[in-house]
């Protein structure tokens, strides 16, 4: 067996490939999962504007030594959280099945990646709400995207 340092090494001089290396990785779609990540961006940039304007239609005019106070109070309000935790859920199921879908093999395996992208984004974009909230939105994330790719199983039988 051979070090790991002479297989990178190999690898980058064009002698091997490192798929023997990382059996792990046969099947994972990076393209599907960047492309997931990409389409489940949009989506909760255009669910989070309208459900901002829903709970705080004022939100957009306000001046900005005023904007912060108002983020904070629609951050304290549970309906919002709710929605907004709902919505985002929504949102990584069907990340979850579209990555699944893209991806033709490993479905699950590809999910739990885009979920994992996910978790990663998601830890340092969600700093201002309140701790419960990111731990159950954190917690739903590698669950729902796996959901989506139950579901995209299930509709390819």
């Amino acid at each position: 067996m051979q070090p790991a340092t002479a297989i990178v090494r190999g690898y980058f001089l064009g002698q091997q490939s490192l798929s023997p290396a990382l059996p792990v990785m046969r099947g994972i779609s990076i393209k599907a999962i960047v492309l997931a990540t990409l389409a489940v961006f949009g989506i909760d940039i255009v669910s989070g504007i309208l459900v901002t304007v829903m709970f705080s239609p004022s939100l957009w005019s306000l001046p900005e030594d005023q904007l912060q106070l108002a983020i904070d109070v629609l951050n304290a309000n549970p309906s919002y959280l709710a929605s907004t935790l709902f919505l985002g859920t929504a949102s990584t199921v069907i990340g979850g099945y579209l990555t699944a879908r893209m991806a033709n093999q490993v479905p699950y395996f590809n999910a739990a990646g885009f979920g994992l992208v996910g978790l990663l984004l998601g830890v340092p974009l969600t700093g201002d709400l309140p701790f419960w909230f990111r731990a159950l939105g954190l917690g739903l994330t590698l669950p729902a995207a796996l959901l989506g790719a139950y579901l995209s199983k299930r509709q390819g039988r």
